[in-house]
């Protein structure tokens, strides 16, 4: 179902709107279910990747995409990064004992902040922007950073299947969703024509609720006309998402090949062998010490 992991970018009204829609049916889920996390980190995992999808397709050179919050909380770090291949993966860090059953980010990982960097090798310069644990979620947090950081006015509604009994998951995508930022103007008389806009554009995204959004009896194109019909919807082509972690033999034997004798003894078993689990996509590899 290659084709039904994907980011579609669109525009409204000749590029006075920008977006991204994001739908992910077996990538997210793939990710999410080998963790087995408790169903309220689940849900934010699900939303965190879907961002980190929506923002590392826009990459125009081969590098990687990355969000990473760190927090004081019981969630101690959440983390997701993309390629330019659209190689997706992540991991959330949790307290020993964790029972939080709170849904709000900031009461779930405390004091701290989120990173968002964009690295594409050596030719071009890497940039880093950091905004504050202040948000209830990611999406509010992501929208934060381009208000203050980029100042593109920037509006995210997220959806996931989390908290849905699991049989009743059946035709529905795990988790995406619909960006929409407002492009800056030159003048007075455009703003004021692009407000309108950029308002109506609002009012049309919350009309969309989640069973339709979810749905995989509708394509993404629907939706979006559905949605914005009166705003000259123009689609462009789907950027194809997956699944895919980037550990190898190589690179986790060169790990333990730089760690010193005194460091193999501490954690090899009683056979003198090196488990190590790839904290992305949990492969366990052995290795003789």
């Amino acid at each position: 179902m290659t084709l039904n992991n994907h980011v579609i970018p669109f525009q409204l009204s000749n590029n006075t709107i920008r977006g991204n829609i994001v739908r992910l049916q077996t990538v997210v889920s793939e990710i999410v279910n080998r963790h087995e996390y408790p169903a309220n980190i689940e849900s934010l995992f699900a939303d965190t990747l879907s961002i980190t999808a929506c923002l590392g397709s826009r990459m125009k050179h081969a590098g990687v995409f990355t969000i990473q919050a760190k927090g004081s909380g019981d969630v101690s770090t959440l983390f997701s990064d993309i390629t330019s291949d659209g190689f997706l993966r992540g991991y959330i860090s949790l307290i020993s004992g964790f029972s939080n059953t709170e849904n709000n980010l900031k009461s779930l990982m405390g004091s701290g902040h989120v990173s968002f960097t964009l690295d594409q090798g050596k030719h071009t310069k890497r940039y880093q922007g950091i905004v504050s644990l202040e948000e209830p979620s990611m999406s509010k947090i992501t929208e934060l950073y381009f208000n203050n950081s980029e100042q593109l006015e920037t509006k995210f509604l997220t959806f996931n299947y989390f908290d849905i009994e699991k049989n009743n998951r059946k035709n529905l995508f795990s988790a995406g969703l619909i960006m929409l930022q407002k492009m800056p103007v030159k003048n007075s008389f455009d703003e004021e024509s692009n407000e309108e806009i950029w308002q109506d554009s609002l009012n049309f995204l919350s009309t969309l609720g989640k069973e339709e959004f979810l749905s995989t009896n509708l394509t993404s194109e629907e939706i979006l006309y559905r949605l914005f019909n009166e705003l000259e919807v123009t689609v462009y082509d789907k950027i194809i998402i997956k699944d895919q972690c980037r550990c190898s033999d190589e690179k986790i034997k060169f790990a333990i090949e730089s760690l010193s004798k005194k460091e193999l003894r501490e954690i090899a078993d009683e056979n003198g062998n090196v488990k190590v689990v790839c904290e992305f996509c949990k492969k366990e590899r052995i290795f003789a010490s």
